[in-house]
């Protein structure tokens, strides 16, 4: 080989690649041997700091704006592997699968969920509506309201049920039972809102109201329904109790309960004095 074949092989193996950070693509430096060692490592220090321009986010970004991109290269579907919490891996096909079953096993026991509830509610409404016909052939105030008191313990497992009345009797051999609390008795004040309203009230009551409606066993209701009563010049409170701070908390519906003392107030019209 002559010298200038020589020459041309030394050039050649001098010939440094760079990569310029900005394109990452590959630059001749254009450097013959007279670059010498410092100039490679300066090239490999460089090469060391270089910032991939297209980053996980990126790529999650793209999928997320692109959704078809793997209908429309479904090949790269069989290359895709998961790995599992386990130490196996998955493709990506059955990691879907996975999720979607996980997602309709929820979806399923939600809706098995809403079935029981409405079927709750359906026996409730029946049981309410035969405990409506069941106080219209009561025979006095009297066994009106034990029959109210037993229905609803049992209906709506309440550890005290309560009626108070402010109004008067309508004959003077009415039933007068503390269920009678006076057109004029003070503590009226204490449910004004409520009655004003028409609206009824969920969770804890004020001690006050407890103790008007529940005597002695007060403290022990920690939660508690209170439904109005209304009639031509007299009003009134129904009022559920529980020894269980969450058996009756604020924003549950009590459409049965007001039902109900809809149709109490009009079974109890004929024994209150009108005013």
């Amino acid at each position: 080989m002559d010298d200038r074949a020589s020459h041309f092989c030394l050039q050649g193996a001098d010939i440094i690649m760079t990569v310029d950070k900005d394109t990452n693509q590959g630059q001749d430096s254009g450097q013959g041997k007279d670059s010498g060692p410092e100039t490679g490592t300066s090239v490999e220090k460089d090469s060391a700091q270089i910032t991939p321009l297209i980053s996980a986010k990126d790529i999650a970004e793209f999928l997320h704006k692109n959704t078809e991109f793997f209908n429309e290269n479904p090949a790269l579907l069989g290359e895709l592997s998961i790995p599992h919490s386990n130490g196996g891996v998955v493709s990506l096909v059955e990691r879907q699968v996975a999720v979607l079953r996980e997602q309709n096993k929820q979806t399923t026991k939600q809706l098995h969920e809403l079935i029981e509830i409405a079927r709750q509610n359906e026996e409730l409404a029946r049981k309410m509506h035969q405990l409506g016909l069941t106080l219209m052939d009561a025979t006095d105030p009297k066994d009106i309201f034990a029959t109210l008191y037993d229905n609803l313990s049992k209906n709506f497992h309440a550890d005290r049920v309560a009626v108070r009345i402010f109004g008067e009797p309508a004959f003077i051999d009415s039933f007068a039972g503390e269920e009678f609390a006076g057109k004029d008795t003070r503590e009226i004040s204490l449910f004004k809102t409520m009655i004003e309203t028409r609206q009824a009230m969920c969770g804890r009551m004020k001690h006050q109201q407890q103790a008007f409606l529940f005597g002695t066993e007060a403290d022990e209701i920690t939660s508690s329904v209170m439904v109005p009563l209304l009639g031509a010049g007299w009003s009134g409170i129904m009022a559920i109790g529980s020894f269980n701070p969450d058996r009756f908390q604020p924003g549950m519906g009590v459409e049965l309960l007001a039902n109900m003392a809809e149709v109490l107030s009009f079974i109890l019209k004929p024994w209150i004095a009108e005013t």
